[in-house]
C-alpha cells in the first residue's frame, strides 16, 4: 500500500537489499572465529573493529564529516556502561 506524501508515492514497506542478512551473518561470524581464535571476548573484538574517525577519513575522505559527528564508538561504550555489560557477563560466568 502506497500513501502520498506531498504528490510522492511512499511506499510503506521495508526492504532489504538482496544478501544483507547474509553478510551480516558472515561478518559476525568472521568475528566470532576470530575472538574463539585469539582468545578474546566477542564484544572486544567487535568493539575494536567499529569505525572511528580516524578510520572514516582513511576509507571515505571528503565525507566523513567532523569529528563532533561521529559518535558510533561513544555509544556503544555508553550503552556498555548502562546496561552493566561487563558486571553482568562476569556474574554469568
Amino acid at each position: 500500500m502506497q500513501y502520498l506524501n506531498y504528490g510522492v508515492a511512499v511506499s510503506t514497506t521495508i526492504k532489504l537489499t538482496p544478501g544483507e542478512v547474509q553478510a551480516t551473518f558472515i561478518a559476525e561470524a568472521v568475528i566470532e572465529h576470530v575472538a574463539a581464535t585469539l582468545s578474546l571476548d566477542v564484544d572486544s573484538v567487535r568493539s575494536k573493529n567499529l569505525h572511528n574517525f580516524n578510520s572514516l577519513v582513511f576509507f571515505f575522505e571528503g565525507s566523513a564529516g567532523e569529528p563532533v559527528e561521529y559518535t558510533l564508538a561513544s555509544i556503544w561504550n555508553k550503552l556498555a556502561i548502562s546496561s552493566s555489560f561487563k558486571e553482568r557477563t562476569e556474574k554469568g560466568k
